[in-house]
């Protein structure tokens, strides 16, 4: 049902563009046609070829479907405002309104594509009573979709960052590898070279769930992660890392019990940092924590996304305080899924330092 409905709206997106090309030049309406429609094609043969096991002859088709879907989301919705202002505009030509809608969105495809290139560094310090006596600086990467999209010479980039910024402890918050698992040894050989001296740890996230989680969570093991599930480990001197599978895996009896799994050895006298893929803030926790970190939401990704990430979750990007001295904070995510764009949502590589 969900599968359906997402293709017709993308299609009835696709027929609304092809409209505005051949409104434009009536001329060439059939190879338009035949143009949008391969493009729209393209993404679906990928997924279809994927599940029959063809990971390289996919590769292509998925580069250029998932291009192509980031392009016609901006330029659907610029070609609605530039309608929009056909209203009011009588000497407003079709090629006008073509030029109008195309332009600015390509240009917004460009400034997104450089956006999800970047790997922006948000520093966040904290201080605690139940802090370690020694200074600590923990690092948090989230929803770097390793998969058909990504780009092994930008995760090298990601990875030299994080190393140059020295972090004790390095934690993955989900969603780190995400589909066509055969080829992922060179992400993996390149996630290994992460350098954190009291160790890096991962959890789950729905996307690893929707590749095969126990492969997928292998790769992350491979990677050096400690992948923890439904568990806590205590680090050194009054420091503790708690993390959960995804909701995607549980039913919501299994997730009450996974819930009182990871939190079952952790003391409250020492300082808690809590994985959690999701932004989801339940009261029955809280008192377990002291700093949750969690992704999932990208920020919204491509403006405007970010309003429906707002009416899914309560919590604001960045840091918040859900109780007396227990934080939330949610990444922007330093990676990308689908369309490779970042508009006016930017990644991020997030350094917390964690001090008495």
């Amino acid at each position: 049902m969900i599968p359906a409905l997402f293709l017709s709206i993308i299609g009835a997106a696709h027929v609304y563009i092809f409209r505005v090309i051949a409104s434009a030049f009536p001329q060439y309406s059939l190879p338009a046609g035949i143009g949008v429609a391969a493009l729209f094609s393209s993404l679906i043969i990928a997924i279809a070829l994927e599940r029959r096991g063809y990971l390289r002859l996919s590769l292509p088709f998925s580069y250029l479907g998932y291009g192509w879907l980031g392009l016609a989301y901006l330029w659907f919705n610029t070609a609605i405002f530039v309608d929009v202002l056909g209203l009011f505009l009588a000497d407003l030509t079709q090629k006008s309104q073509f030029y109008w809608s195309a332009t600015p969105a390509l240009a917004f495809a460009l400034i997104g594509y450089a956006g999800a290139r970047s790997a922006r560094i948000a520093t966040v310090a904290l201080t605690s009573p139940k802090a370690p006596e020694k200074d600590l600086r923990i690092l948090q990467l989230s929803d770097l979709h390793l998969g058909d999209s990504s780009s092994l010479p930008h995760v090298k980039r990601i990875v030299r960052t994080v190393n140059a910024l020295k972090p004790d402890i390095i934690v993955s918050t989900g969603d780190l590898f995400d589909g066509y698992l055969d080829m992922m040894q060179p992400y993996v050989e390149t996630l290994k070279t992460l350098d954190a001296p009291l160790g890096k740890f991962a959890v789950s996230g729905n996307h690893e769930v929707y590749a095969g989680l126990e492969p997928a969570l292998r790769l992350t093991a491979a990677s050096g992660f400690t992948v923890l599930r439904n568990q806590s480990l205590d680090i050194g001197e009054g420091l503790s890392i708690a993390g959960i599978d995804d909701p995607a895996s549980h039913t919501d009896e299994s997730y009450s019990e996974a819930e009182r799994s990871t939190f079952r050895s952790v003391s409250i006298d020492r300082y808690v940092v809590f994985l959690n893929h999701r932004p989801s803030i339940r009261e029955n926790t809280l008192q377990h924590f002291d700093l949750q970190l969690s992704g999932h939401t990208h920020g919204g990704q491509i403006f405007p996304f970010i309003f429906l990430t707002k009416i899914a979750y309560k919590a604001k990007i960045g840091l918040s305080e859900i109780a007396s001295n227990t934080y939330l904070y949610l990444s922007r995510g330093t990676g990308s899924w689908g369309p490779q764009l970042r508009l006016l949502a930017p990644t991020e590589i997030t350094l917390f330092e964690i001090s008495r």
